[in-house]
């Protein structure tokens, strides 16, 4: 039987110090490499409790991207306890791709070719800009929805069963997969871009509602423009604190309406 265990962080200096690192270009060479050397002065065990070894992330090569939901699913089956606040500590992140999924990291979210292809001051000011949105957080949401791990965690956690933790809201919408709604967020780069990342998308009443139009109508999910005006019109016409005052069926027919309003415009 495998014996829990406290999940190691990077400290606080040490992430801020890797941070300046790469943004005066210092260690932009090492984020070509297979391996970072960890030492042990620079990490600290967490609250997090563990079991088992950490999962394998998949990344394949021909199509990386294809690989995010079964990710962001074993991801968030491993950190299954993790809460909120715990997977709002940059330090967990920036170690986890930095260190512990470093591969997958690489694979997914790492610069193409070698160090050598970075000719000028301005090809090395776009790698290093790439690399701090994915590899690192600042501490808010839009950067934990870029996090190269933080994003797939966030994204099932999000969406995990929502009926079990807003019964009253979201009882009608319950279904045999507690990913359900994982499955449409992460069907396409756009649908995950234009949902989770606005503003809107932290509010889990209408991330969720807005999730179940898209995946009962996958013509109108397939465009991202379609999708971002949703998104874009939602806001405008209603306001989030507005429209999270809505019921259930009248939150799912102002989405109705504006998608159709969208399609025949």
């Amino acid at each position: 039987m495998n014996k829990n265990k406290f999940q190691k962080i990077f400290k606080r200096a040490a992430v801020e110090q890797m941070r300046a690192d790469l943004r005066s270009g210092r260690s932009l060479k090492s984020y070509f490499e297979e391996s970072y050397s960890v030492k042990e002065r620079e990490l600290l065990n967490s609250t997090i409790e563990t079991s088992g070894k950490p999962p394998v992330l998949k990344a394949p090569k021909k199509d990386p991207i294809s690989a995010d939901l079964e990710n962001a699913i074993t991801l968030h089956g491993y950190y299954s306890d993790l809460d909120e606040t715990q997977a709002s500590d940059s330090r967990l992140w920036v170690y986890l791709s930095h260190a512990e999924f470093r591969k997958y990291t690489l694979a997914r979210w790492g610069l193409d070719g070698s160090y050598s292809d970075l000719k000028d001051d301005a090809a090395k000011k776009r790698a290093i800009n790439q690399l701090l949105e994915h590899w690192f957080v600042s501490g808010n949401d839009r950067d934990l929805r870029r996090h190269a791990i933080a994003r797939l965690w966030w994204a099932a956690h999000l969406t995990y069963a929502p009926w079990e933790r807003d019964p009253e809201f979201f009882a009608d919408l319950k279904q045999n997969d507690p990913y359900y709604y994982t499955r449409i967020i992460l069907s396409t780069q756009d649908i995950y871009q234009q949902v989770l990342e606005r503003a809107m998308g932290r509010s889990n009443r209408i991330l969720i509602s807005v999730l179940d139009y898209l995946g009962k109508n996958k013509e109108f999910a397939r465009s991202r423009e379609s999708v971002r005006s949703l998104m874009k019109e939602l806001n405008l016409t209603y306001g989030t604190r507005k429209i999270i005052a809505l019921d259930p069926r009248t939150l799912a027919g102002v989405i109705k309406k504006i998608a159709t309003d969208i399609e025949n415009y």
